[in-house]
């Protein structure tokens, strides 16, 4: 065999397997985190939460959206895409990417589930 030919068999292989490893990653069971628990080395990674909503925010842009659960308090944002149909006191289920604003910890949400 040509040496051209197994690089490119190289090449190609090893592409699919990252494709492969971004699948599987992306579809990893999340584990709930409690708010109390989120620290600065959380920090790009992403988490599921639960808790009730306190308050909710609109602005031009995005949601803001403040969340309690037994441990504490903590700030979601939403980037508007479509309206969403929230109301104070509903429970959520929250899967997004833990950042930092102003020295806080916030979650910027991927994904938001009504309980």
């Amino acid at each position: 065999m040509k040496e051209s030919n197994l690089l490119k068999i190289s090449v190609i292989t090893a592409l699919v397997g990252i494709l492969v490893l971004l699948f599987i990653l992306d579809r990893i069971d999340l584990s709930n985190a409690d708010i109390v628990n989120l620290t600065k080395e959380d920090i790009d990674k992403k988490v599921e939460i639960k808790g009730e909503l306190i308050s909710i925010t609109e602005t031009p842009g995005l949601y803001i959206l403040n969340v309690k659960d037994f441990s504490g308090t903590i700030t979601v944002i939403v980037f508007k895409e479509d309206d969403l149909e929230l109301k104070k006191g509903d429970i959520l289920e929250i899967e997004g990417q833990v950042t930092s604003y102003k020295d806080k910890l916030e979650i910027i949400a991927k994904k938001i589930t009504v309980l």
